[in-house]
Formats: structure tokens, C-alpha cells, sequence
């Protein structure tokens, strides 16, 4: 996953934890639902993973910059709609 995920009472890392002070590249942006966005926009916001799962709390790093590739809708670029038209996506995260 992209924050983080508590397995077997362990703790494992994200790719934007895994990513810390780095570039984390995501492709397939548009197959995210709307929780992993919301998700993602605080971690964008905080800079910072936070876990309350299973027992598990604790405030993990995420210091990254993000490159995203998203498919257009109807898989196909119109030039006659704007990007969030096109990516059927929150302003805010893009």
C-alpha cells in the first residue's frame, strides 16, 4: 500500500514511508479510490504516516515528493476538457 498496513501485529512500511526524503512514483493514479486519496492528501499535507490500527500507534516519516501517471477517462485524451474533467479526480489533489 502506499501508507502503511499492520500484519500479524507487525508494522510495514508503505511506499511513501519506504520513500522518505525521496521520489515516490505512482502509476495507475486513476484506479486510487477515494480513500486512498484522501489518505494520500493528508499524508501530502502532514508529511507524516499516521498509524492507529490494531493495537499499532505510532507517527511514521513521509517526506517525499510524488510523480503520478493517471489514465484519462474513456482512455483517451480530449484536448476540449480540462485535467480534472479528464482524471474525474479532486482539484485539491491535483
Amino acid at each position: 500500500g502506499l501508507t502503511a498496513t499492520v500484519q500479524d501485529g507487525g508494522l510495514e512500511a508503505g511506499a511513501l514511508v519506504l520513500a522518505d526524503q525521496g521520489c515516490c512514483c505512482i502509476d495507475e493514479f486513476d484506479k486510487i479510490g477515494n480513500d486512498g486519496w484522501r489518505s494520500l492528501l493528508d499524508v501530502m499535507e502532514q508529511q507524516t504516516v499516521n498509524v492507529a490500527k490494531a493495537g499499532v500507534v505510532c507517527t511514521l516519516p513521509a517526506r517525499t515528493a510524488i510523480l503520478a501517471a493517471a489514465n484519462p477517462v474513456g482512455g483517451h485524451y480530449n484536448k476540449n476538457k480540462n485535467v480534472v474533467e479528464m482524471l474525474k479526480m479532486d482539484s485539491a489533489l491535483l
